[in-house]
Order: structure tokens, then sequence, then C-alpha cells
């Protein structure tokens, strides 16, 4: 499912222009459910299908063990119910539903500004739907995930959820979309998982308009053994681990200007502002 108005925002390169324009397939109150755009200036044609709009077609896309493992079958179907619902209680030692976390990624955000959200390494989509719901005719939200099984899931949970937003199979090291289109943008728990998180960060800067607004949340390097053993262990599959001085650095190098980290134990959540 992808909104139709969206797609001349569309740049599968950056600097492909213009955008996407549809040609063809099912189409419900302006969402793409199935079908072919294309690219005016090559021709070269992206399917909708499974729920998402596919950039990536026959490119993997995922760059490490962690993200390879969200290709596995049944990854999508299983990950919020068997880890998503308790992972935030588990990894502050606090009780930490979801809606807490939602209701801070979305005042982080700006969400009552309304306009276009970019919601990165949006996995089944727990942010996409419930900003979604949120927005509600004040805006948009666009899920970009590098995982078919995770696109899919997160395309029928919205679904069931009553909401459309639109999801696109993309790498958000090379975000398709046209410079400054973004009103704002939510990445939960992925800039863990990326290889060039710095790379990722300066792409989400270009996508977001000036005073654009960026929230994240993630997981800061252990201050115990038992933590860092557990963290150097799953290092080696490509997760990476933050210190607060660490995070800082990286949103002001890539251009964005960081509020105070708030933490609960080994959890952080970051927002800025696009200089």
């Amino acid at each position: 499912m992808f909104r139709r108005s969206l797609l001349p925002l569309v740049r599968p390169r950056p600097a492909d222009e213009p955008g996407l324009v549809y040609d063809e397939g099912v189409e419900e109150n302006g969402v793409i459910l199935s079908g072919r755009t294309r690219l005016p200036a090559t021709g070269e044609t992206y399917p909708v299908k499974n729920g998402y709009l596919d950039l990536l077609k026959g490119s993997l896309g995922g760059s490490n063990v962690a993200n390879l493992t969200n290709f596995l079958p049944g990854a999508g179907r299983g990950y919020e119910p068997l880890w998503r619902v308790r992972s935030l209680n588990l990894l502050t030692g606090e009780d930490f539903p979801n809606e807490r976390e939602l209701g801070i990624i979305a005042e982080k955000a700006g969400l009552d500004r309304g306009g276009l959200y970019l919601d990165l390494g949006c996995s089944a989509g727990l942010y996409t739907r419930n900003l979604a719901r949120a927005l509600g005719d004040s805006g948009d939200v666009v899920g970009l995930d590098i995982s078919p099984s995770m696109l899919k899931e997160a395309a029928r949970r919205a679904r069931n959820s009553g909401v459309s937003p639109s999801f696109v199979r993309a790498d958000a090291a090379s975000l398709p979309f046209a410079d400054a289109c973004m009103t704002g943008a939510v990445c939960g728990g992925t800039l863990n998982e990326l290889g060039d998180p710095a790379r990722v960060l300066r792409e989400t800067r270009r996508a977001l308009e000036p005073g654009g607004r960026l929230a994240v949340m993630g997981i800061l390097k252990a201050t115990t053994p038992n933590g860092r053993r557990l963290q150097r262990f799953l290092s080696t599959g490509g997760i990476q681990f933050f210190d607060p001085e660490e995070l800082t650095e990286l949103l002001d190098t890539a251009g964005f200007e960081p509020d105070p980290l708030e933490t609960h134990g080994a959890v952080f959540f970051a927002a800025a502002t696009r200089r």
C-alpha cells in the first residue's frame, strides 16, 4: 500500500527527477494496493505488491547478520508479539508499555505540527501505524524497511488497525525521497543495527525540511560487566551500541541540533532539529 499523492516525492536514486508516476493497478481511496509505478526519466518500473512499494526488487539490501535475520520466514509475524510488546520492560527495568514509548516518540518528533513523517526501519510498523492514527487527516506516514517479511506484516497490521500509511522497501543509507520533503522522522531501534549510522543520519537530514524533527529510540552501551559481555557478542552480528556523547556527536555532525538525551536504563530517546 502506497499513497498515490506521495509518488512524486519518491526518487529511487536521490538525483532522479521527476519522481515516480502511477502506471496501473488496484487503487482504493487514493492508496495503491497493488500495481506498477514508473520512473519517467528511465522508464524503469517498480511494483507495489504484498502491501509495499518495492524499490529494491531483486537486491537483498541487508548488510549484516542483524539485518538478515529480519528476512527469515516468520520474522515479520513473530516480531511484535514475541519481542516488541515487552522489549522496553526488559531493557529499562520499568513498566514501559508500547503506549508510553509511542507517546514519547510522538512528542519528540513534533507530531502535533502535522505533515509527512518517515519511519526509518519500520519493522512490523508499530510506529508507522500508530503515528498514522494520531495524525489522522493532518498528515501522512511512510514506513521504510529492507525486509519483505516485515513490510508485509506491517501492511497487514495497518489494514487491521483501520489506517492507511505508505510502506516502501528501500535502503535507509540512500533514502528514495526528494530533498526537504519530510516534516519529521522517527526511528525505533534501527540505529543500533545500521552499518553506517552517520550516513543514514545525513540522509535523514537531507530528506527533512529545515526545522524538521527527528526522534530516535535505541540502546546505549552497557555499564555492567555482564551487559558489556553480551553486547560484545551481539556486535559480532553487526549491532552497535552508543555512548551518550557518541549520539550527540553523530547528530551534530549530521547537521542536527540535539535535545538533551532522555535515558531509561539501557534505553535512550534522542531528539534533534534539522539545522
